[in-house]
């Protein structure tokens, strides 16, 4: 009876969080994380350090949601700003991309 209510609890969590896929460099973790739309509005010196995927499919989370789990990996990964992309929006499903970055200057 123990297993399943641990199973339950695991599934719930899962199920309100968005999926995200990471695939790149890892550095110090960060506490702030600057936001992007456009390439043009980074006045900083940068590298990209890696691409990062977010979605709600599945899952009982909204864009905002994806967007700040999004944004919290950033943190994790050592980015400094995240430059979002690209979104798509079906229904109630959505898919972001976006690019992690690292200051140079």
């Amino acid at each position: 009876m123990k297993n399943l209510a641990l199973l339950s609890l695991i599934f719930l969590l899962g199920a309100c969080s968005p999926t995200l896929n990471y695939l790149g460099d890892n550095y110090p973790p960060t506490d702030h994380v600057d936001v992007y739309y456009d390439e043009g509005d980074i006045k900083r010196e940068f590298k990209v350090i890696g691409q990062l995927s977010g979605d709600n499919i599945n899952t009982a989370v909204n864009l905002e949601d994806v967007k700040r789990g999004m944004i919290e990996e950033a943190k994790m990964r050592g980015a400094n700003g995240i430059w979002f992309l690209f979104s798509d929006s079906i229904d109630n499903d959505h898919i972001i991309r976006s690019k992690l970055i690292l200051y140079t200057d």
